[in-house]
């Protein structure tokens, strides 16, 4: 049984990583054995990543004392049995991580869900759309990509199209220069 002080550390410290990041993936990496465990924590670390195991009742705690109930109604039916969570500011490290570790744990990691730009993504079956999600700041810069190409188009076809009608005035002044001197 874990006592008040040491409860009060661990509410803190999720307190500032859910402040310090902006996407958390809650997963079940019961079966790891300290060999798998180690080359996630690795991963982790390496891209950094926050790996935290957390006891279910504590996590719910956390979030009745935080005034998150409305996240706890979303997570309930998935807080059961182990949970550790991930956290980071970059979801789709940690989406390649968990998916390159099944290859590895036949199957291991089991995403429970993932929380990115304020939707939840529930069951393991995310883990190839998360892979390959698209964030809103990466949707927003090829709006604007595609945006400017077709502006510069359109500005080349004008630039183009007064080049060709300067040089028709300039032709039809020549054939008349031409027709005159004759």
């Amino acid at each position: 049984m874990i006592n008040k002080n040491i409860k009060k550390k661990i509410i803190n410290n999720l307190n500032k990583l859910f402040k310090k990041f902006n996407y958390y993936y809650i997963i079940d990496i019961s079966t790891f054995n300290s060999k798998n465990l180690f080359i996630l924590k690795k991963d982790c670390n390496n891209n950094n990543i926050k790996l935290l195991k957390i006891k279910n009742t504590l996590f719910k705690k956390f979030l009745i004392i935080k005034r998150k109930k409305y996240i706890l109604k979303k997570l309930s039916p998935i807080l059961k049995y182990n949970n550790s969570i991930m956290f980071s500011n970059n979801y789709k490290n940690i989406a390649n991580i968990i998916k390159n570790n099944k290859i590895l744990n036949n199957n291991y990691p089991i995403l429970k869900v993932a929380y990115i730009d304020e939707k939840y993504y529930y069951g393991d079956n995310s883990i190839n759309i998360l892979c390959n999600l698209k964030s809103k700041n990466e949707l927003i810069n090829n709006i604007i990509f595609i945006l400017i190409n077709k502006i510069k188009n359109f500005i080349n076809f004008i630039i183009n199209y007064k080049k060709i009608k300067i040089l028709n005035i300039n032709k039809i002044l020549l054939n008349k220069l031409k027709n005159n001197i004759n």
